[in-house]
This record gives C-alpha cells, structure tokens and sequence, in this order.
C-alpha cells in the first residue's frame, strides 16, 4: 500500500483510538497575537485568563504502524500527565488563532520536523492569577513536559506559548457601544455627515500588551466623510 494512504490510516486511527478524560477545558480560546498594524482605536483591556502552551508530538519511527503507535502512546502519557496535575489544563474545545508569533511563541524554536513524519499538537493550558509570574509559569510548563516520560521513538516539545482568553466573544456588545460612541463622536468633532464603517463583522481579537495583560477589539475601518450640502440645509 501507499505511503500516503497508510498515513492517512495511521492519523485516523490516532484520532480514534485517543483516550477520552472527564478533566479537561473545552471553552472556545481566543490567543493572543500581534497585528500588522498598530493599536487599536478601541479596545477592552483585561488580565488573560490563561498561558496557552502548543506542545507538538511526533514520533521519529521509519515505519508508519510504528509513528502511530508511538504517537498514540505519548498523547496518552502526556494527557494522563495533564489530568493528574493540580496546575495544567488540557484544552479540547475549538481555539482561534489569529496571527504569527509575539515575543512569548519566540521563547521557543519553530518546528524543523520532517513533513514526512507523523505528528500532533496539543494545547496545555495554565491558568493566571493577578500575582502570576510569565515566566516563571513558561519555566514550570517547560520542566513539567521535560518531564513526561515517552517512548523512545517519541519527540514532545512546546513550540509556542502566549495568552488566552475564553469566550472572547462575549465582549462583543460592549466593544460595538464603544464604537457607536466613537462615531458619534467623530460626528461632532469633525462635523462629518456621512461615517463608514466596515469590518464589525470580524471576530474578537485579542492582542497582548505585556506579560499578563490582553486587549480585545474588533478590527474594523472608520471614515469619515464632509459633503457640502445642498443650500438652505444643515447638519
């Protein structure tokens, strides 16, 4: 058979076989990124909820049967590990991400695995409290998957870390009534009578703005127009 269709049959029984735990984290994640441009004209800012580790798993096996299995194997310790810690969490839900790397994901090298080899990722996540050490907590995530024992022909490592937020769609209607007032007050201040705005249908962004702390917003254009209207009318 194939190579191809052998990987094809090794991933899906990976997915298949996988343990399922009661203890993991299933809220939609939203990771924080840096954007092109830069900050944005309105915004929420809060602490982070999390420190998200992407921890990525291959196996260096030559034979297909053997990468999924040792593949399998490894998730399974890694995610038994994760259950038994009073510290991590393991997210299962659906996650956003928006962007490259942030002076967090550069803590860590990018991938060099080869394309040929069969891998998966895992997202191990850390809750953060007010008085929370970044690094500190990248140092103990670190040591922590270090410290899982795999099986020889298994490679773990983390190759990124940054923030997280959950449910940051739910600052939707609060960051939609900032902009309403912003526009209301370009209205005013410039005297404008025809404001555009387009992009409100983006989703919740989130953007780090040091180690502990996030800002939300909606990545949107405002313009503002001044017609010279028709004499006898005003604005």
């Amino acid at each position: 058979m194939p190579l191809l269709p052998l990987r094809l049959l090794a991933v899906a029984a990976l997915a298949a076989s996988a343990p399922a735990f009661a203890v993991n984290n299933s809220a939609t994640l939203a990771l924080a990124f840096d954007p092109p441009h830069g900050a944005p004209a309105v915004s929420i800012v809060q602490p982070a909820d999390y420190l998200c580790a992407i921890v990525s798993i291959r196996s260096t096996a030559k034979d297909t049967e053997r990468q999924a299995a040792a593949v399998q194997e490894a998730v399974r310790r890694l995610t038994t590990a994760v259950q038994r810690s009073s510290t991590f969490q393991l997210h299962q839900g659906p996650a956003r991400f928006f962007g490259g790397g942030n002076n967090s994901a550069s803590l860590f090298s990018k991938s060099s695995y080869n394309p040929q080899s069969l891998q998966t990722s895992l997202r191990v996540l850390c809750p953060l409290t007010p008085d929370a050490d970044f690094f500190e907590i990248i140092r103990q995530v670190t040591q922590f998957i270090s410290a899982i024992s795999v099986p020889a022909d298994a490679e773990v490592k983390i190759v990124s870390a940054t923030l997280a937020i959950a449910s940051a769609e739910q600052q939707r209607d609060r960051l939609m009534q900032m902009i309403r007032e912003q526009i209301a007050t370009t209205r005013t201040q410039l005297g404008a009578n025809v404001v555009t705005v387009t992009g409100l249908d983006s989703p919740v962004l989130v953007r780090q703005l040091d180690n502990l702390s996030v800002e939300l917003f909606l990545d949107y254009q405002l313009s503002a127009t001044l017609e010279k209207l028709p004499d006898g009318q005003s604005r």
